[in-house]
């Protein structure tokens, strides 16, 4: 399946998901089953198809709305924020989330400008200092400075949330070291050049 095609996919069932759980969610006992029947009152069929195509969709789905409701809603919270997040930093996007009023957090110009140099770089590994305001950018040797180092642990901590770039080792001090994934990679491709 296309990237695209799966991503709307993904997009529009955790919309729904979060629709079905204010209007009916905590009054089903099987939640999987009433989910199938709002999509049809709703006319969403050929998702409800799409669906029952897929024995594994069918459990991963069920799983998921046997969550208890705090859980699955926290769930929705993230996911809901990240797209919210990125899509601030995307040209056009960020001015139709704005206009249809999305209040999220967006990922701050340091974070974006944190993926992007870890990206340009080609760098395999990224160590993190709390001392100081530096990243290592690993087999490359380059340490860069950022300009904002009291909320650079934080900004890692929203990439990694976000699932752009993830913790895999730490150095013997115990500082954390970060691989970029591709997905953050992808990302960081959408943003400006950053001067080295």
């Amino acid at each position: 399946m296309p990237l695209i095609e799966a991503s709307t996919i993904l997009a529009t069932l955790v919309g729904l998901i979060c629709n079905w759980k204010q209007e009916r969610g905590a009054q089903a006992t099987d939640r999987f089953q009433d989910f199938m029947v709002w999509l049809s009152h709703h006319h969403f069929e050929s998702l409800r198809e799409r669906i029952y195509a897929s024995e594994e969709l069918q459990r991963e789905l069920t799983a998921l709305l046997q969550q208890d409701f705090a859980v699955l809603g926290t769930k929705m919270d993230v996911i809901t924020g990240a797209i919210s997040a990125v899509a601030d930093k995307i040209d056009s996007l960020s001015q139709v989330g704005r206009a249809i009023g999305i209040d999220g957090e967006a990922l701050s110009e340091q974070a974006v400008e944190v993926l992007k140099v870890f990206d340009q770089l080609g760098a395999r590994r990224m160590v993190v200092f709390d001392h100081e305001p530096v990243c290592l950018f690993l087999f490359c040797q380059k340490a860069v400075k950022f300009s904002d180092g009291r909320f650079l642990e934080t900004d890692v901590t929203a990439l990694a949330s976000m699932g752009f770039i993830e913790l895999v080792d730490q150095n013997r001090s115990g500082n954390p070291i970060f691989g970029i994934t591709r997905t953050g990679s992808a990302f960081a491709a959408t943003q400006p050049e950053v001067a080295l």
